[in-house]
């Protein structure tokens, strides 16, 4: 090995996108952790940076492409920084990243995140010869890079480490756990991949075919987080709704697939509070429904993606539901489990949309009142059916003022929901500090709600009593109750 590789102790992480890309990062962490590097809080500090990239939507793409053009600037001072980018960028892009940006050692889809020591292994004994910086360059693209070598930008580089096979018999879900979940809660992964054609969706491509994770392996992988003081966990998977375990099959009670699982984990465990996201509604069925009414444990909240109001719109989405069916879950929901929160995402200005369409969906959220949604304007990806097929005709002021018009009406509806909330007494799980780091610390009620309030460090990941003091647009103020203990 290189005597300039010996050291590469510290690692820097930047996460864009989804939660399942929040996940992978945790476990890339693990990975490093478990080769003896340390996590660092800014890149220049680190000798391996990664980049794990979402696509989903275009903003996201072109944020990741403008931070990967600019980190050759790391190379300056640390000739030795390793350099890669993985996630659904890498996945979509390929080796056209590295061909464009010379100063990427490494690009791996998000099926091969269990190779990384691999892949560092892979390039460090493959002895790249990094050339000096002459300047930074313009924003999205590689600085100027010059020096002895040759090659694209003044890098001679004897190989890239490149994986981006997407053959789910490979995936592999990883069991590490860190030997202490401080938050009390945590990501385990029950499928990854989609089978579902939405014509706007760019997951099936960059994530792969679904995969479903064997229930023993997750119900392990459960009391080991509990034991590291896990009080929460969440169920994630592109389509979490699908799962559907390999053999031997998933029966308890008689319950099988996503609701079976729930219900093992429920009995077989010490967890506390279980959640699971993101469902496709045409998977919702009534057993699972149920599960909200029988499972004390199961905590009162579902994300439940629309995306539109318009069952033309939906169609030429391909989600697989009506408006009418939609709302029959969500009936079904609030009959069964009082309070529940229900919570959603929208996407405005689809191809061909229509003001009377969109209307549509501005009149289904007055008719939900959901508790939140995330909402986005339509953004072409490439190589979706939407893309392919329909003309992206919704012009962008259109599509900004719907969005605006999606956000404002939800924005009044959460407030009014907030505002109720305001006295009442709440079971919290405290999850580390607030988000605008005032000193405060943060937590999250078993409906998903945000709530910062006053308190000791000390009760970082316990479940503790607060009173609701103050309704915001998007989080609410607590006070404890002080006959906790911690």
């Amino acid at each position: 090995m290189p005597a300039k590789y010996v050291n590469l102790k510290r690692c820097f992480i930047k996460t864009y996108g989804c939660q399942m890309n929040e996940h992978d990062s945790q476990k890339m962490n693990l990975l490093l952790h478990r080769l003896g590097y340390e996590t660092v809080d800014a890149p220049e500090k680190a000798d391996l940076i990664l980049f794990n990239t979402c696509t989903i939507r275009e903003k996201a793409y072109h944020k990741a492409i403008s931070e990967i053009g600019r980190s050759a600037i790391f190379k300056k001072c640390r000739p030795q920084t390793l350099i890669g980018v993985c996630g659904c960028v890498a996945q979509q892009d390929g080796i056209k990243l590295a061909e464009r940006y010379p100063h990427i050692d490494m690009v791996f889809g998000p099926d091969q995140i269990n190779k990384l020591p691999n892949l560092i292994r892979k390039i460090r004994s493959s002895s790249p010869r990094p050339s000096p910086i002459k300047g930074e360059g313009d924003i999205g693209s590689p600085p100027t890079l010059e020096g002895e070598g040759g090659g694209e930008g003044g890098f001679e580089r004897l190989a890239v480490a490149l994986d981006l096979i997407n053959t789910p018999d490979e995936y592999n879900f990883l069991n590490d756990v860190p030997d202490k979940v401080e938050s009390g809660c945590a990501f385990v992964t029950v499928t990854k991949g989609c089978n579902c054609s939405c014509t706007y969706c760019i997951v099936p491509s960059v994530r792969g075919k679904e995969v479903s994770r064997a229930a023993d392996d997750i119900i392990d992988e459960v009391r080991k987080l509990v034991r590291a003081g896990l009080k929460e966990v969440t169920l994630l998977g592109q389509n979490v709704t699908s799962y559907n375990p390999p053999t031997p099959p998933l029966e308890k009670g008689g319950k099988r697939g996503l609701t079976g699982l729930i219900k093992r984990l429920a009995d077989e465990t010490d967890i506390l509070r279980i959640r699971f996201t993101s469902p496709n509604p045409r998977d919702v069925d009534e057993e699972l429904i149920r599960e909200f009414a029988e499972n004390p444990k199961l905590c009162p909240h579902i994300h439940l993606p629309v995306q539109s109001g318009c069952n033309e719109v939906l169609k030429k989405m391909r989600r697989g539901y009506t408006r009418e069916g939609y709302l029959e879950i969500v009936k079904l929901l609030r009959e069964v489990r009082s309070g529940i929160s229900i919570t959603s995402d929208f996407i405005a200005g689809f191809p061909g949309e229509t003001e009377t369409q969109f209307e549509e969906t501005i009149d289904l959220l007055k008719q939900v009142q959901f508790d939140s949604i995330f909402a986005f304007k339509y953004s072409q990806r490439p190589g979706t059916k939407a893309a392919i097929e329909f003309d992206d005709s919704v012009p962008v002021d259109v599509k900004e003022a719907r969005l605006e018009r999606v956000l404002s009406t939800q924005r009044k509806i959460t407030c009014a929901k907030n505002e109720a909330l305001v006295g009442q007494i709440r079971e919290l799980l405290v999850t580390g500090y607030d988000r605008k780091n005032t000193g405060r610390l943060m937590g999250r009620l078993a409906d998903n709600r945000i709530v910062n309030f006053a308190g000791n460090i000390n009760l970082l990941g316990s479940i503790v009593r607060i009173r609701v003091r103050r309704a915001l647009a998007n989080s609410l103020e607590g006070e404890i109750i002080h006959d906790n203990n911690p």
